[in-house]
Formats: structure tokens, C-alpha cells, sequence
């Protein structure tokens, strides 16, 4: 009897601290997407070296690309990354190469510096930037004319910046796993990232992005040193922010394309994300259990049954939740399709706990064709 009121107390706990997130997520997105940022408009535009990674050919590759060699920018190079000639992904960046704008590069590199091989490819697009401020972003992200002059602006707005680093959205999902993968953006990573800027600021990188100098990154050993890491992007942030650079969340927010990603995909790509953020920062990633709060109400009918007190938790707990998507989609998706996918928001809190409980039972993740074993601060091996 004592276990099952100590059980349903700790429950209504979780709950309301789950609430409390709740309401404090929404309060930071409304205030980040809000206020104006004070930014250096004007100001003489260093040249810059945009840096792409690829891997594979990604779904609408040639329109992402295509978006960073139209760029309004004075002076820019666009550098395309392979760690293989015979990539799928190769005639795709060799139509763009003929057809840009700016000066465009194919970088190939042979030599594996580690297991992610991504990082063998950033280091030789790295030694063959011609510029020394760069700009990395992931092959499946879609910007404007605007995004290299916004982020430059962000980075000359503070002279001790160290990176700016941007978020991702889903605007149009094209089948139920991307809509499931989108809600999770807009719904669980953006909110999250938001109070953690709040409550410790940004110290760690988002590969949607990231706007560095070639010294910054020499500063904290190069790229090579992260070859044995999954998530070199955090690890690019999170050393930064160590060795005392400031790192800046940008306003601007790029477009993901993922396609027609099926739900098998969408729970594959998600528990690996879960188990990397474990092993990076344990803490954290055991206190954002509490952003799961719909499956904790859902707790509550064994334990109450269906009474007055359990069934006003969990609807106050759904308002909660689709207020958040309301305020998401005002101030960031802006997309009339979104709204109708948000319905799935109760399926895709329930899919994201037992993701976010299966990452404790196994370090082996699926990615880019391999699979991988994550080893405790984020290290990876090959299996």
C-alpha cells in the first residue's frame, strides 16, 4: 500500500515538473523567435568557404546544393566532399559544380583518419579551404539567397564568437515517418535546445550549420581529432565552448529535406540521436525524461482508473502539448500541411518515450550504411 502511494506521488511529481518544461519551452521558443538580435548589418562581408560533406545521394540533392551555390554574397567558394570517386551522390555535384555561380570545388579524399568517415571528409575540405572563415552544413539542408550575409552578420555582431550554429525545421513532411520526424524537430529538439540555451547557454555545435574560423578549429586540434566521434558537430561546439569561444545560436533556421522517410527510418535515425545525446551528456539526457510527460500521464489511468483526476491530467497535458506545436508552427514552420500533421503529436510522444527508453538497453546504432557501437563519451567502433 505505502509503494503504491509513494508510486502514484512520484508520478504526479514527474508530471507536474513535465508540465513545468512544458510551459518553459514555450516561453523560450516565443522569446528566442521574437526578439530582434543586434547584428552588424552592413558590415564588410569576409570571404568564405562553404563546406559540404556528402555521402550518398540524399533526396532533392541537387536543389539543396544548388540553394548554397546561389548565394547573395560578395566572395564565396562552395566545396563538395567525398571520401569516393564512385559515389552515387557524384553526378549530382558535378551538374552543380558546371552550373554555379561561385567558384565550386569536388574535394575527394582516400585517406580514412578513423571510423566516421564524415570527419575524414571535413578534414580534406578543410585543407583545401582557400578561405579562413568557414561555413559547414549537412548535404541534406535547403537555404535561401540570405543565409551566408544573415550568419556572417551573427558572427562579426561579437568579436569573441567563436561559432554560430543554426536549427533545422521540417516544413512539409512528405510521408508519415517524416511527419513523425518532424514533429520530433519542432516538438522535442527545438524546444530542447532552447531552455538549454536558457539555462547554460549554447555549448555544443548542430551540423545543420555551423560558421567558424580555420584558427578555432586549430585551436582545439583540428578536425582529425574527432575521426574516432559520432557526433563531430557537438564535439566541434563543445571544445569550442571548453577553450572559452562563445558559441551563438543563429535565428535563421534551414530547411531539412528528408523526403519520403518511412517510419521504420524515422525510429532507426531517432534512436541512434538518442543513444549519441546519452553517451555525450548522460545527465542531461536522463533529465530530458521528463520532456516525455503525455506517456507519464497516460501512467496515471492504471493507477487511477479513469477518474476525474487522472483524465483532467492527461487533457491539460495534451492543451499543453499542442499549444507548444500552436506557438512552433506561428513563430517557425509557418506551413499550412504541418498543421494537419500535427495530429499525430500523441503517437509520435509515445513512440519518442520508448525510443528514449530502448537507448538504455544497447549502444549499437545504424548510420550512412553501417553500423556502429557507441563507447562511453561518444567514442564509436565499427561493428
Amino acid at each position: 500500500m505505502v509503494f503504491s502511494e509513494v508510486t502514484k506521488v512520484a508520478l504526479l511529481l514527474l508530471i507536474t515538473f513535465g508540465g513545468i518544461y512544458c510551459l518553459v519551452s514555450m516561453i523560450c521558443v516565443w522569446d528566442f523567435f521574437a526578439s530582434k538580435t543586434n547584428v552588424a548589418r552592413g558590415t564588410s562581408y569576409v570571404p568564405v568557404s562553404v563546406l559540404k560533406p556528402i555521402k550518398d545521394l540524399d533526396p532533392e540533392l541537387r536543389e539543396n546544393l544548388r540553394s548554397f551555390s546561389t548565394q547573395n554574397y560578395p566572395e564565396y567558394e562552395l566545396l563538395l566532399g567525398f571520401t569516393e570517386s564512385t559515389d552515387d551522390a557524384m553526378p549530382a555535384a558535378e551538374e552543380i559544380i558546371r552550373s554555379s555561380k561561385c567558384s565550386a570545388r569536388i574535394v575527394i579524399s582516400h585517406k580514412a583518419l578513423g571510423v566516421n568517415q564524415k570527419v575524414t571528409n571535413l578534414h580534406a575540405l578543410f585543407e583545401a579551404a582557400r578561405y579562413p572563415l568557414v561555413a559547414i552544413s549537412d548535404s541534406d539542408m535547403r537555404v535561401d539567397s540570405s543565409y551566408l550575409k544573415y550568419i556572417a552578420e551573427e558572427y562579426c555582431s561579437d568579436k569573441n564568437v567563436g561559432l554560430i550554429t543554426s536549427l533545422y525545421k521540417i516544413s512539409d513532411p512528405a510521408s508519415l515517418g517524416s511527419a513523425l520526424e518532424s514533429l520530433t524537430v519542432a516538438l522535442d529538439f527545438i524546444p530542447s535546445v532552447l531552455v538549454a540555451r536558457r539555462l547554460e547557454g549554447i555549448t555544443f555545435g548542430l551540423g545543420a550549420s555551423m560558421m567558424l574560423s580555420k584558427d578555432a578549429l586549430k585551436d582545439i586540434g583540428g578536425v582529425s581529432v574527432l575521426a574516432d566521434y559520432l557526433a563531430d558537430d557537438y564535439q566541434i561546439g563543445n571544445r569550442l565552448w571548453k577553450r572559452g569561444y562563445k558559441i551563438i545560436l543563429s535565428r535563421l533556421v534551414l530547411e531539412n529535406v528528408i523526403g519520403n522517410m518511412s517510419v521504420s527510418e524515422y525510429l532507426v535515425h531517432q534512436l541512434r540521436w538518442a543513444r549519441t545525446y546519452r553517451a555525450c551528456r548522460p545527465k542531461g539526457f536522463i533529465g530530458y525524461g521528463i520532456t516525455h510527460v503525455f506517456p507519464f500521464s497516460l501512467l496515471l489511468l492504471p493507477l487511477f482508473g479513469p477518474s476525474l483526476l487522472s483524465l483532467s491530467i492527461i487533457g491539460l497535458v495534451l492543451i499543453l502539448r499542442f499549444s507548444l506545436a500552436i506557438v512552433m508552427h506561428k513563430m517557425v514552420i509557418r506551413s499550412k500541411t504541418w498543421i494537419r500533421w500535427s495530429a499525430l503529436l500523441p503517437i509520435k510522444d509515445l513512440l519518442s518515450f520508448c525510443i528514449w527508453l530502448s537507448s538504455f538497453f544497447g549502444t549499437k546504432v545504424f548510420w550512412r550504411g553501417s553500423y556502429y557501437k557507441i563507447i562511453k563519451g561518444g567514442r564509436i567502433k565499427q561493428v
